[in-house]
C-alpha cells in the first residue's frame, strides 16, 4: 500500500470527506440509498478501505446530463454516485496540501482560501500600478481536451505514489469521453477531483509566465496577462499560446482579445478599473 493510500483511510481524512458528502441527496450508490448506507456507515466505509488497500476499488458507471450554456451551447455535466465523491473527497483531501506548496501564488481558483474577488483584487492592482494593456484570455473547451496522459504524470510527479495515480487513473476512465471518438482525454464537470487537476495541468503555463517575467491572473482556466504596452501584453498571449499549445490546448481566437483596461472589461464577472494618467511630475 502506498503512502498517499495510506493516508487516505485514515480515520482523519475518512471523516473530513464524510462531512463533505454526507448531506448529499443522490443515491450512494446504485443499489443503496444515503440513508440506508448511513445506518450501517461504519460496515460501509470499511469495505471501501479494504478495496482501496487491495487495490481493488472501482468506480460505478457516473450518471451524464447535459445543461444549457449562456451562449446556447450545452455543457455536459457527469455526476458520480456518493461513494464514488466519498472516495475523490479523501484523494482530494490528501493531495491539495502537495499542490499548495507548489502551485502559483496568483492561481485562484478552487484552492482553499482563495476567492474569486482576491484574483478581481489582483487583476486591478495590476491595472493601478500602470498595466494598462490585458491579454484577456480564454481556453477552448479547456476541461474537454485536457488529456489524461499528462495530466498523470504531472500528478506522479506531484505525490510520487503510483497507486494513487492509478485510483485517479480509473476515475478519469469511468467518465464517458466529451469528444466524440476521442478516449483518455477530457475532465468531468461533475468531479470533485476535476478543478484540482485542472490547476495541476495549467501549472506548466503558470511557470512559463514567471520564467518570461509575465504578471498575470487566473482563476481555473479564466486568466488575464498585463503589460505596460500593448507589445507587452501581445507577447505574454503569445507565451500562453505557445505554452498551451504543448500541453494539447489552444486560445479560443473569438473570446481571446487584446485590449485595454476599462469598466467595459470584465474579469471573472466584475469590472475592471479604467487607468488613470501618469504624472511626471509631482
Amino acid at each position: 500500500m502506498g503512502q498517499m493510500i495510506e493516508r487516505m483511510v485514515s480515520p482523519e481524512v475518512l471523516n473530513t470527506a464524510w462531512r463533505a458528502v454526507h448531506n448529499d441527496r443522490s443515491r450512494w450508490t446504485s443499489d443503496l440509498t444515503m440513508e440506508d448506507m448511513a445506518r450501517d456507515l461504519p460496515l460501509h466505509v470499511g469495505r471501501i478501505v479494504d478495496e482501496l488497500v487491495t487495490g481493488r476499488y472501482r468506480p460505478q458507471p457516473v450518471r451524464c446530463f447535459d445543461v444549457p450554456k449562456a451562449d446556447g451551447k450545452k455543457r455536459r455535466i457527469c455526476a458520480p454516485m456518493v461513494r464514488d465523491k466519498f472516495i475523490q473527497r479523501a484523494i482530494l483531501t490528501v493531495l491539495e496540501p502537495l499542490g499548495e506548496a507548489v502551485f502559483h501564488s496568483r492561481s485562484y481558483g478552487y484552492r482553499p482560501l482563495c476567492t474569486v474577488d482576491m484574483a478581481v483584487a489582483m487583476a486591478r492592482e495590476f491595472v493601478r500600478m500602470g498595466d494598462r494593456w490585458l491579454g484577456d484570455a480564454d481556453i477552448a473547451e479547456c476541461f474537454d481536451t485536457i488529456a489524461h496522459e499528462p495530466v498523470l504524470e504531472f500528478l506522479t510527479g506531484l505525490c510520487y505514489d503510483d497507486e494513487l495515480v492509478l485510483l485517479v487513473a480509473r476515475f478519469l476512465q469511468s467518465v464517458p469521453p466529451p469528444m466524440q471518438g476521442e478516449r483518455g482525454v477530457g475532465l468531468s464537470q461533475g468531479s470533485v477531483l476535476s478543478p484540482f487537476l485542472c490547476n495541476l495541468y495549467l501549472h506548466d503555463m503558470d511557470m512559463d509566465f514567471e520564467e518570461a517575467g509575465i504578471r498575470f491572473v487566473r482563476y481555473a482556466d479564466d486568466f488575464i496577462v498585463f503589460g505596460h504596452e500593448r507589445s507587452e501584453a501581445h507577447y505574454a498571449l503569445d507565451v500562453a499560446g505557445s505554452s498551451l499549445q504543448r500541453l494539447g490546448l489552444r486560445l479560443h481566437p473569438e473570446k481571446t482579445q487584446l485590449v485595454e483596461s476599462s469598466r467595459a472589461v470584465r474579469f471573472l464577472g466584475k469590472a475592471l478599473p479604467t487607468p488613470t494618467a501618469t504624472l511626471l511630475w509631482s
